[in-house]
């Protein structure tokens, strides 16, 4: 059942048309709805229709939900026609499509942020010899990867901002034109590789239409409807781009809140959803509220609002913060706090070790109380996961027999299963930890590697992994000059390791809801991929 703004928000269709989505409002559902009143309604083809939002999660469930959407309704939506997907994916798109027109040469590369980093740190001799290098990172005496990763941050941020070398290079300042130095340097490395990185994608698209205006104005006419969700979250070039596709037809509509702006560490900028409006022409833009919030207990909207009433939105006579008056439908909700508090901070180790007991007592209250049935439905809110007591908490709470999942909690190479699989990887290659001590630098990664591999050959000592040892040390003797190519690959050899139980044990498990044990065999599975 549609709520008045959600019909709205559903059927303007043509203009501009700005959405302010409060958190629990439906957003994707009037998303979906919109895209089907185009096409049932309007008679709009799918593939006139470009929808975005930020996370390719986000994508694939948009997909599914649409998909889902028109099988209810026994409606044939080829979604390959669509723009559906993220703005980066979208802009691979326009350039796969139109590869003849860019620089970029058959089967380029495209980085992903590790490969990035990697890259500049196998070209950072062509960054070292820039002068004034070591002006730009303060003069600090940085090891090749955090030079690496400086660069990285610069470049990522310079493609976000449409920034060119050329700009750098002519101001006066000479600390931005050594930037500029490095910048184009970086350009032409990645010119040589034929590659792109995530944040270059989208300057190669918009570089390619503004070039070959015969097919930026063939885009502008098929494309005659664009949503862009999550719109606060979007960078300069992405607003750039919008307003490029989007500019013969003007049925652009963005979905967002500023409240929620998240990403400003990706270049994101909330400056796009406030100033949307004013693109256009008075009156000309159209903003829709959607304030019935469906998700959440009263207490909370009503702490949220109370809240957000204290904040200073107003400066030099510009309000900085759309209004917002969230509500609740009316439906009867448990008389029970939904937010609980178990303890406070901690000013010391002693009072961590406390307070860890009191948080480990209180799941095992819940549980026992029955009020608790499994622990995916506990999840903790800190500022920070990779905060040290956080990764101490998560560390407790695992030797009791409780699994944690916290992906960005860079405990992934703490586990067991990824220690022992480069330990194996380590063994399998000697050459490696041989040569490396005949170095003269040393890196902090080394110290991983050692308790690695120390793990690993206490694991082959074992008299249970014996036939690991009879398999693996042939290989190990094999590799150690590697004077001729293998017949086999790098994951050829990892799925060989899956087949003796010290790793097979991490992959079989009878409890698929489990996330303790599927998280090992997910880890595995990232490791391989990488």
């Amino acid at each position: 059942m549609l709520n008045f703004a959600q019909s709205k928000a559903i059927e303007t269709t043509d203009g501009p048309v700005l959405i302010i989505a409060g958190p629990g409002t439906g957003k994707t559902f009037t998303l979906v709805e919109r895209v089907f009143y185009l096409i049932q309604h309007c008679g709009v083809l799918p593939e006139a229709i470009l929808v975005s939002t930020f996370t390719e999660k986000a994508a694939m469930e948009l997909k599914s939900r649409i998909s889902d959407r028109g099988l209810a309704d026994n409606i044939s939506i080829n979604l390959t026609e669509m723009y559906i997907g993220t703005l980066h994916s979208i802009c691979l798109r326009i350039l796969k499509e139109n590869l003849e027109f860019s620089p970029l040469r058959k089967n380029f590369k495209l980085f992903d942020q590790f490969e990035q980093q990697y890259f500049i740190y196998q070209q950072m001799p062509a960054f070292d010899g820039i002068d004034g290098f070591e002006e730009l990172l303060g003069n600090h005496r940085l090891s090749r990867w955090r030079k690496s990763e400086f660069v990285v941050k610069w470049v990522n941020k310079l493609h976000e901002e449409m920034v060119t070398a050329e700009t750098l290079l002519s101001a006066p300042e000479r600390i931005v034109q050594i930037l500029g130095r490095v910048f184009e340097t970086y350009r032409g490395l990645l010119n040589d590789e034929n590659a792109l990185d995530f944040s270059s994608v989208q300057v190669a698209a918009v570089r390619l239409l503004e070039d070959n205006p015969d097919v930026l104005e063939q885009l502008q006419n098929n494309i005659s409807y664009l949503m862009i969700d999550e719109y606060q979250d979007t960078n300069t070039i992405q607003e750039h781009l919008i307003f490029l596709l989007g500019k013969n037809h003007r049925n652009i509509c963005v979905v967002g809140d500023d409240d929620q702006g998240l990403y400003r560490f990706r270049g994101a900028t909330i400056r796009n959803i406030l100033e949307f409006p004013d693109r256009f022409a008075p009156g000309e833009c159209q903003l829709i509220r959607l304030e019935t919030n469906y998700r959440s207990h009263p207490d909370i909207v009503d702490f949220f609002s109370e809240w957000m009433k204290t904040g200073k939105w107003e400066f030099e006579g510009k309000r900085f913060r759309f209004d917002k008056s969230l509500n609740v439908p009316d439906k009867t909700f448990v008389d029970t706090a939904p937010v609980i508090r178990v303890s406070g901070k901690a000013e010391d180790i002693h009072d961590t070790q406390n307070w860890f007991g009191e948080i480990l007592a209180f799941l095992n209250t819940l549980r026992e109380s029955g009020k608790l049935s499994d622990w995916n439905q506990v999840a903790f809110l800190f500022n920070s996961v990779k905060n040290r007591r956080v990764l101490a908490l998560a560390n407790f709470l695992e030797s009791k027999g409780i699994g944690v999942y916290s992906p960005r909690s860079n405990l992934f190479f703490e586990r067991d299963e990824i220690q022992l699989l480069i330990g194996a990887f380590l063994f399998l290659f000697p050459k490696y930890m041989a040569d490396r001590k005949s170095l003269s630098y040393s890196l902090d990664v080394w110290d991983y590697y050692d308790r690695c591999f120390q793990k690993f050959g206490r694991e082959l000592q074992k008299p249970e992994n014996a036939n690991l040892l009879r398999w693996a040390k042939p290989k190990a003797l094999r590799h150690i000059e590697l004077a001729q190519n293998t017949d086999y690959r790098f994951s050829e050899l990892f799925y060989e390791l899956l087949m003796f139980p010290l790793f097979s044990n991490f992959i079989s498990y009878d409890d698929l809801e489990n996330v303790q044990d599927s998280r090992s065999a997910r880890n595995l599975g990232i490791f391989c991929c990488w």
